[in-house]
């Protein structure tokens, strides 16, 4: 097969720039700068938005070094898309501890950069039947407009986030989250994520990468 082209993990690594590996998450991710967020980047500047104290503009995130890391992987998927889809494909077939898994995550800081992009994505995800894709996403029209008008891998979970803390008013997504302080938690929906009882960490908690959890509620910090 075409992404069989690759000789090793390090040298598939290498084209998509590398994976981030996020210490709450029970694989690896990958993840580009939240300064490219497109929706996001508008959010942030709201208060009372789950993006307006963003974790990704600020502290470790914010270290030359991890913005370096960050900007490598996105050109490294501009440069060559074709190259980047290969490579990870390749990855989700060979990386032994993703395999044993069985679970990845798009974007622990970042977003899609539009539909070429999210195609990139499902079509490494219809690739790697055997691995779970989870997909955070602000993307609200690309999402709605691009599962409309193409299949969607079964293994890949867009989950859309409402745009405000302690509200759930979207519409017309088959997967959600939402965001609730510690005050209004009661007023959830959804299925509310207990890593803030397990030490900031998934744990054997699944929910997110769960076709059948129509709402994950994270809890504001």
């Amino acid at each position: 097969m075409w992404w069989r082209d690759f000789n090793s993990i390090k040298e598939a690594e290498e084209c998509v720039g590398g994976l981030s590996a996020p210490s709450k998450m029970p694989s690896y991710a990958w993840s580009i700068s939240a300064k490219r967020c497109n929706v996001g980047s508008k959010l942030a500047k709201v208060e009372g938005s789950v993006c307006h104290k963003c974790y990704a503009l600020k502290g470790r995130y914010m270290f030359g070094a991890t913005q370096g890391a960050l900007e490598r992987r996105y050109w490294r998927w501009s440069s060559n898309r074709d190259s980047w889809t290969n490579a990870m494909i390749y990855i989700m077939h060979n990386k032994k501890h993703i395999i044993d898994k069985g679970h990845f995550r798009w974007f622990d800081s970042g977003d899609i950069q539009g539909e070429a992009m999210l195609s990139d994505i499902n079509t490494i995800a219809w690739s790697s039947p055997n691995i779970r894709f989870w997909l955070p996403t602000k993307e609200y029209k690309l999402v709605k407009e691009y599962t409309n008008n193409n299949d969607i891998a079964p293994n890949l979970i867009i989950r859309v986030s409402n745009p405000n803390v302690n509200s759930s008013t979207l519409s017309g997504y088959r997967h959600i989250s939402t965001v609730y302080d510690k005050y209004n938690l009661s007023d959830s929906k959804g299925y509310i994520c207990p890593s803030s009882k397990q030490g900031n960490q998934c744990k054997d908690c699944r929910a997110c990468w769960d076709d059948r959890v129509k709402e994950v509620s994270y809890i504001a910090h």
